[in-house]
């Protein structure tokens, strides 16, 4: 009779470990699972956590070489710019070129934009090879997923991606109804475990353009990229190193004063057009003397 009793109490040890062993490894499943998809952070949350990596200061003034590449048969293979940079927190940008002969400046305040080059004043809006500052200026996480919108990133979207060896947030994806590969849709590309951003692609009227942000250096505590390479329609375009930066306040409000920069050179609707036509046609026929390439550094 005792012997029964332990066999029945032996088998019911046995159902009640699998049961145990079923439960957790069940709870463990459903954890492992919850985790890992909860681990992708939505857009604003994720826009946070990189303006919390790269901050918002004062202001900084920063010294520039532009490289661009020559689009043409003749003249140089490249062509050299040294500029310089004013920002001031929130929202206000004025790139100026630095030359003797020449006055050209453009300015970007609180969402307008003005190009005065020569005297004149050529755009009131900001062109696509100049969308490289975006995630320099609009250091608030909010301001910043709003420009993400406007140039047509869908934010509703955030994913994992590996870019060369690096994982990669990704705000943004395609379209349902277009069939591309994993790197051929507007988006920014977030550095997993650093925050910060390294590859911008946006497309406007038929044109792609895509910044690659790299070498990013702390500046007090503040964080700014020292190379930035931007591509149109996947040839390279044009380099950016930073020569020097620093911190920097006070700036007279006049200089971002885009009223003021109407009035003084006032607005010319056909120099406008013009310019516009212009840019246009010097972006589609874009025909780089070296190509590069952009995983590599090297040119070929």
């Amino acid at each position: 009779m005792f012997d029964l009793y332990f066999f029945k109490l032996s088998a019911t040890f046995k159902v009640m470990k699998k049961r145990l062993f079923l439960s957790i490894f069940i709870l463990f499943t459903l954890l492992f699972t919850g985790t890992s998809q909860a681990f992708i952070p939505g857009a604003p949350h994720l826009l946070y956590l990189v303006i919390n990596k790269i901050k918002q200061p004062v202001g900084i003034e920063a010294r520039q070489t532009r490289t661009i590449l020559n689009y043409q048969d003749s003249g140089p293979a490249l062509v050299e710019l040294k500029e310089k940079l004013l920002f001031s927190y929130p929202n206000k940008l004025r790139i100026q070129i630095l030359s003797q002969d020449l006055t050209s400046f453009s300015v970007e305040s609180e969402f307008r934009f003005v190009k005065i080059s020569d005297g004149n004043l050529l755009s009131s809006e900001k062109s696509l090879i100049d969308l490289y500052s975006d995630i320099l200026l609009y250091r608030d996480h909010e301001t910043l997923l709003t420009q993400l919108d406007i140039w047509g990133i869908d934010t509703t979207k955030v994913s994992f991606q590996r870019y060369n060896d690096t994982i990669c947030y990704v705000i943004g994806g395609p379209q349902e109804d277009n069939h591309v590969d994993n790197f051929d849709f507007p988006g920014l590309w977030i550095e997993k475990d650093t925050f910060l951003p390294i590859k911008y692609v946006v497309e406007k009227n038929g044109k792609r353009v895509e910044f690659f942000y790299k070498n990013w250096q702390k500046i007090s505590k503040t964080m700014y990229p020292m190379q930035i390479h931007i591509f149109l329609d996947n040839r390279l375009f044009a380099m950016i190193d930073i020569n020097n930066i620093h911190l920097r306040s006070g700036f007279l409000p006049v200089l971002f004063d885009i009223d003021n920069i109407v009035s003084s050179y006032p607005e010319n609707f056909t120099i406008d057009d013009n310019y516009r036509h212009e840019e246009s046609n010097r972006e589609a026929d874009l025909k780089p003397s070296l190509k590069y390439n952009r995983d590599t550094n090297n040119y070929r």
